[in-house]
């Protein structure tokens, strides 16, 4: 799906998959953003970037969220692949060890956690220089320790790709996108606290269109959406108990 000229969608629920993927087409390669819980998911990212006439451009960078399993399990095939993959401080070291900062407890139907060498890791401010792109990496930790948003500019639009620290609560919750949820509370280093600094923090910032790791993306006004995040934040996080392990929320 073209979100942007350059920028596409190419896994998540429009193609039957419940994680979002995304990629953006530089000099002659591709960012691509997450990668994907298995190799059907990965076989369904090759087909939309074939599909959009991408197939040529190698992917050459893997810009990671954060280190849950159904986000970064095919970071692994992709550097085989020779992309370099970037992820955030601590979650790096989860993906490489394979532990359970990768929170594969929750995934045990899909097997072992596969680890793999991380090529660089982003700390809040890094630039990341790739296909002639500039993205920057901003730490939002609390969701997991070394969660990351990537933003870039295109189309005179600031974009953010948020992982699973922000998300869009439901289609039909509101018909403008204003309805905030948040990510799964289940895994290891869930900080709720520090979760609660992220968002106090973010809900200042400038933001046209968010990505998200799952559910609908929204393309206009998102700063508003990190607005009603820290509204909700503080009106019900600490009056009320942490999820339950919920695997249909699971992100």
């Amino acid at each position: 799906m073209e979100i942007l000229k350059n920028l596409y969608q190419v896994s998540g629920p429009p193609f039957g998959t419940h994680q979002n993927v995304y990629v953006m087409r530089g000099d002659k390669e591709l960012v691509m953003v997450d990668t994907g819980i298995d190799a059907d998911e990965l076989a369904v990212i090759d087909d939309n970037i074939a599909y959009w006439g991408l197939a040529g451009y190698p992917v050459s960078y893997v810009l990671i969220t954060h280190s849950h399993y159904d986000h970064c399990a095919n970071a692994h095939t992709l550097r085989s692949r020779g992309a370099k993959i970037i992820a955030g401080p601590s979650d790096a070291e989860g993906i490489e060890l394979g532990d359970d900062r990768t929170a594969s407890y929750a995934f045990s139907h899909k097997g072992k956690f596969k680890p793999c060498k991380v090529d660089s890791v982003a700390k809040d401010g890094t630039v990341i220089k790739a296909a002639g792109l500039e993205i920057q990496a901003i730490h939002v930790p609390g969701y997991t320790k070394g969660s990351l948003f990537y933003k870039i500019v295109m189309d005179n639009k600031i974009i953010i790709f948020t992982g699973d620290v922000i998300k869009i609560k439901d289609q039909f919750s509101n018909i403008l996108v204003r309805d905030a949820r948040f990510g799964w509370s289940g895994g290891m280093d869930y900080d709720r606290d520090q979760y609660f600094e992220t968002i106090k923090k973010i809900s200042g910032m400038k933001a046209d269109i968010l990505l998200p790791g799952h559910g609908q993306v929204c393309m206009k006004e998102g700063w508003e959406l990190f607005q009603d995040a820290y509204v909700e934040a503080r009106l019900n996080w600490f009056n009320k108990p942490s999820m339950s392990l919920d695997i249909d929320t699971l992100a």
